[in-house]
């Protein structure tokens, strides 16, 4: 199939159903903003289609990789950790004054909570937060240590986070 006829097929794809799957897309999006981002990988995965000419009923395919789009945005987002702040703990206790043992205290309390949340983690949960959060390690440098894929250093990482918010939340 040449790219001529593709792009025709494309657009009057777009001419026809673009401002419903824009439609589609925003009311199924918190960040309206995604909408656009969105709506054009769905054109471009539209414009990979090799045989166009075999399908069946094009706006319902259309959608369907409309839907394909939004699912793997959605799981994106509930996989990519929020970013915490890993860095030294200790360092929270040059800023406590020595006089101050309540606050001493505390500090300790709360390193102790963090040191058992984190014991409570799968050991590739645990490492794979360790390494990125606290050491930088990109995830392809974790998978390659632990073995795994950069996408389910993902997951583990994300449950992790989602595990250790959890955990505190709770304690507090």
């Amino acid at each position: 199939m040449s790219g001529n006829s593709r792009r025709s097929f494309v657009t009057e794809i777009a001419i026809r159903h673009g401002r419903q799957v824009r439609r589609y897309l925003a009311a199924r999006l918190a960040n309206k903003g995604d909408v656009a981002d969105l709506s054009q990988e769905v054109f471009l995965r539209l414009l990979r289609v090799e045989s166009h000419d075999k399908i069946r009923n094009p706006e319902a395919y259309f959608f369907t990789i409309a839907s394909h789009v939004l699912y793997q945005e959605t799981l994106n987002r509930a996989t990519t950790p929020e970013p915490i702040d890993m860095t030294d703990p200790a360092a929270d206790s040059r800023l406590v004054s020595d006089g101050d043992p309540a606050a001493q205290l505390d500090l300790q309390r709360r390193m102790q909570d963090i040191d058992r949340v984190l014991g409570q983690l799968a050991p590739n949960a645990q490492a794979s937060l360790l390494l990125h959060c606290r050491d930088g390690w990109t995830l392809e440098e974790i998978g390659t240590r632990l073995g795994v894929s950069r996408s389910m250093v993902k997951k583990h990482i994300a449950k992790a986070v989602l595990h250790c918010q959890q955990c505190l939340k709770d304690l507090e």
